[in-house]
């Protein structure tokens, strides 16, 4: 009985765990399923009732990492999707792609550039740029637009 009641525990804080990062939970639930298993052996003499409930904890476990993987996925994460809702991370301005610019300093391969008259900063994809040199605008990431050397400027 009391066997029984510490795999039942186990496997819940093994569930929890799944949810509630940490490892601790996880830790403690796994010794006591072993510690379930070892006494429900020391306090049975069948050989085949110790076999039947050792099969039966590793299926329950089964079960219910599959089940919490599958709850996992469907969930996303701790933030509801509505809770993040109109923020966003900084973001390049996309028309500035295929536009030309000045280097304001050296990219290494990071620095300034100035496109339309507006500072901005921006990342070399071919590495070390000299300040003052025409570069053109390739693409974006986060907030940094990323450049390229222009052929003969």
């Amino acid at each position: 009985m009391i066997s029984s009641i510490l795999a039942i525990i186990g496997l819940l804080l093994i569930f929890i765990e799944f949810f509630v990062p940490g490892g601790i939970l996880g830790v403690t639930g796994g010794i006591l399923l072993v510690g379930s298993v070892i006494l429900f052996a020391l306090q049975t003499e069948s050989f085949l009732a110790f076999i039947l409930f050792f099969v039966i904890v590793i299926v329950i476990l089964g079960v219910l990492i599959k089940f919490a993987l599958w709850r996992k996925k469907k969930k996303k994460g701790i933030y509801l999707s509505n809770d993040q809702e109109g923020y966003s991370a900084s973001s390049y301005d996309k028309e500035m792609i295929g536009k030309e610019a000045k280097t304001l300093s050296d990219l290494k391969p990071s620095g300034h550039i100035v496109v339309e008259g507006k500072r901005l900063q921006a990342v070399s994809k071919t590495g070390y740029v000299d300040k003052g040199i025409k570069v053109m605008v390739i693409g974006g990431q986060g907030a940094h637009l990323i450049v390229k050397k222009m052929e003969g400027k």
